[in-house]
C-alpha cells in the first residue's frame, strides 16, 4: 500500500491536476501511504500485547480489509469518479457500501486492540504511554469518522456538500488530526532513546507530545463544529492552538538538547582517541 501511494505520486507528476477535491490523485496517494504506515504501527502494537489464539484471524482480516478499501478508492480515482459519498450509479453505490463495511470491520479490530492496550504491554513506560495514547486517539478518530459519514449522508440527501459543517467547517479535519499519533508518539520515545535520554525523560516527552496532540485535536474540533475553516481562528480555538505549540515545545527542546549533548560527547570521544594515538606514537617512536 505504501508502494502504491508512492507510485501514484509519480502518476500525479505525469498526469497533473489538483491534489484537492473529491476526484484527485491525493486519494490513492494519501490512503495508500496512510493505510500502509498504520498497518505497520498496528502490527508493532499487536506484538507488544499478550498473544491470543484469534489474533492471526483478526489481524489478517484487518490487513485484508484495509488493502481492499485502498484498492477500491484507487480504482475509483482511475475511473475518474469520487470514492466517497458517490451513489451516481449502481456500481458506485456498491463500491461505497463496500468501503463503509470495510471501515466498520477495521474500526472493530482497532477498538479491540485499543482496549487490550490498557492491560499488560511488553514495553517500557515511555512506549506504554505512547501506545495507549496513540491507540486511544486512533479509536477516537475512527469513531469520529462515523459521525462524518452519517452527517455527510444527511447533507447529501439535502443537496448540500457532505464534507462541510455549517459555513466552512471541514469535517475530515478533526478526523485526520489524531489518527497518526500512534506513529509520532513512539517516534519521540525512539528518538530520545537513540540520543541517550533515560526512561523518565522519554516518558515526560511522550506525555507532553500527547498533550499537544490532544490540544490540537480540540482546536480542530472547535474550528469544525463552529462552522469555521481550518485556520479561521477565534479566541477559544486560538487558546487550544497556543497550548498545543507550548506543549510540543517541551519535547522539541529535549530532543535538541540531547542532540547537542550527543554531538559534544562524540567530539570529546574523538579528541580522547586522537590524544591516545598521539601518546602511543610519542611513546613508541620508529
Amino acid at each position: 500500500m505504501i508502494a502504491s501511494g508512492i507510485f501514484h505520486i509519480f502518476v500525479w507528476l505525469v498526469v497533473g491536476g489538483s491534489l484537492s477535491g473529491d476526484i484527485s490523485w491525493r486519494k490513492p496517494i494519501l490512503f495508500g501511504v496512510s493505510a500502509g504506515v498504520t498497518l505497520l504501527s498496528l502490527s508493532w502494537v499487536a506484538n507488544k500485547l499478550p498473544r491470543r489464539r484469534r489474533d492471526p484471524i483478526s489481524l489478517g482480516a484487518l490487513g485484508l480489509a484495509m488493502l481492499v478499501e485502498v484498492g477500491l478508492i484507487t480504482i475509483q480515482q482511475w475511473r475518474g469518479v469520487a470514492s466517497h459519498f458517490n451513489r451516481s450509479t449502481s456500481f458506485d453505490a456498491t463500491v461505497l457500501l463496500g468501503i463503509e463495511i470495510l471501515i466498520i470491520l477495521v474500526t472493530l479490530v482497532i477498538l479491540d486492540l485499543t482496549i487490550r492496550c490498557f492491560g499488560r504491554i511488553d514495553a517500557h513506560a515511555d512506549n506504554r504511554l505512547a501506545i495507549r495514547g496513540g491507540m486511544a486517539l486512533m479509536a477516537f478518530a475512527c469513531l469520529l469518522g462515523f459521525v462524518l459519514v452519517g452527517y455527510g449522508n444527511r447533507q447529501q440527501t439535502l443537496g448540500q456538500p457532505p464534507g462541510i459543517y455549517g459555513d466552512a467547517g471541514v469535517m475530515k479535519f478533526p478526523h485526520g488530526m489524531p489518527i497518526h499519533a500512534i506513529q509520532y508518539l513512539p517516534m519521540i520515545a525512539w528518538s530520545l532513546k537513540r540520543l541517550g535520554a533515560n526512561e523518565r525523560q522519554r516518558h515526560q516527552a511522550v506525555g507532553w507530545t500527547l498533550a499537544s496532540v490532544i490540544a490540537f485535536t480540540l482546536f480542530s474540533l472547535l474550528q469544525t463544529f463552529t462552522g469555521r475553516a481550518r485556520f479561521d481562528i477565534w479566541w477559544l480555538s486560538g487558546l487550544s492552538l497556543i497550548a498545543s505549540f507550548v506543549f510540543l515545545s517541551v519535547p522539541v527542546v529535549q530532543i535538541a538538547r540531547h542532540f547537542v549533548d550527543s554531538v559534544q560527547q562524540r567530539k570529546n570521544e574523538r579528541r580522547f582517541l586522537s590524544g591516545q594515538k598521539r601518546a602511543e606514537v610519542s611513546n613508541h617512536p620508529e
